[in-house]
């Protein structure tokens, strides 16, 4: 009964989801999934009969002329999760969760070089927070093009780059979760000014802050984070292209005085994807702040199947305070990710998390993500 109960919930969950996708309609007429992503990746934008609501959430946005507002564009992320998790000494229990469900607006002027980004995460619960209105904000945001590979933005952006996993946004994430140390010492948004450039070898982000996070207090301090990724072997055959190493620091004083780094690598040739990552903090000041010294390291390996289907493996593992080195977890994750377009994924993992110090534990979970 409980595995006819547990197939009926994941049935309910992918069923939920693609309703909420399937409902969206447009001049009284039922937008197709195929539509639907022909939308965001922009293949409209030509087509002068297309409804102007329809434009407002293509690529580039409903466009106007003779106007200070080059264009307003809309957007909507979504990620809905159901968990199934079993703890060695404990009864398993099942959740489904709504972890974002984010409209988000931006709009361009200065000739397309400037830009205002507004988004607003309506679930989002942070352990610790009151999770009031500016703590659900997610970006707010003026970011102006110096040239055509570097701009300057002021506000709170994107999550800060201590590092490559924990900076990712939910559709560039390979697994459901994070790793250890993306989600410990990332998943850090805060209010400030930053540096952004993307060229052939050479991308980066450097940025001063305000050191609270997602605008829970303000004037405790300053923090700077900065993140370097070099494309060594970008002028070279398409093999060594997509060959990367990156590094990310963080430092600074919030309630607690703090400083991470980050070192990554990684491989990506055609089906086959590679990436490691280590991290070490004398403290630490993400979405949870801490003293003690803490660090870890992660391995991943993906297969495409095909371009819409993909293998994962991960192995984890994460030292939360190195002062007791006996008090260690050990994630290995498996996973599936069926990207049905472009936009819009199904992911299930497999979570076995093995602790030194107290019982194991294993979860299944299932999400359905995607960005309009």
């Amino acid at each position: 009964m409980k595995k006819i109960l547990l197939l009926f919930l994941i049935f309910f969950n992918f069923c939920l989801n693609c309703f909420a996708i399937e409902e969206i309609s447009l001049e009284k007429e039922p937008m197709k999934l195929d539509y639907f992503s022909d939308v965001y990746y922009g293949k409209i934008d030509k087509d002068e009969n297309v409804s102007p609501i329809l434009k407002l959430f293509s690529q580039k946005g409903l466009e106007f002329e003779n106007s200070k507002i080059n264009s307003v564009k809309a957007s909507f992320l979504y990620d809905g999760q159901l968990i199934f998790n079993k703890t060695s000494n404990e009864s398993p229990f099942l959740v489904h969760d709504f972890v974002t469900v984010e409209p988000m607006v931006s709009l361009k002027f200065n000739e397309n070089k400037s830009k205002f980004m507004f988004d607003y995460n309506l679930t989002r619960k942070l352990e610790g927070y009151s999770n009031g209105f500016t703590e659900r904000i997610s970006q707010i945001y003026v970011s102006h093009d110096i040239t055509k590979n570097q701009k300057i933005l002021i506000g709170q952006g994107d999550r800060l780059p201590n590092s490559y996993d924990g900076s990712r946004g939910v559709m560039g994430q390979e697994f459901i979760y994070k790793s250890q140390l993306g989600r410990t010492f990332g998943e850090a948004r805060s209010v400030g000014i930053r540096n952004i450039a993307a060229y052939k070898y050479l991308d980066y982000d450097i940025g001063l802050y305000d050191s609270t996070r997602y605008m829970k207090d303000f004037g405790n301090g300053l923090d700077f984070t900065g993140y370097v990724m070099l494309k060594p072997f970008a002028g070279l055959s398409e093999a060594g292209t997509n060959f990367k190493i990156g590094s990310g620091y963080s430092i600074g004083k919030n309630n607690i005085s703090y400083n991470t780094y980050s070192a990554f690598a990684g491989y990506d040739y055609k089906k086959f994807h590679i990436h490691a990552e280590y991290a070490n903090a004398d403290g630490y000041n993400g979405i949870k702040e801490s003293a003690n010294k803490a660090d870890g390291f992660y391995t991943l390996l993906s297969y495409d199947i095909t371009p819409k289907l993909s293998l994962l493996g991960r192995y984890d593992y994460f030292t939360a305070n190195t002062a007791h080195k006996n008090d260690y977890c050990q994630e290995y994750t498996a996973g599936i990710t069926y990207k049905l377009f472009k936009n819009l994924k199904f992911m299930i993992n497999f979570v076995n998390k093995n602790y030194s110090n107290r019982p194991d534990s294993n979860m299944i979970l299932f999400a359905t993500r995607f960005i309009i």
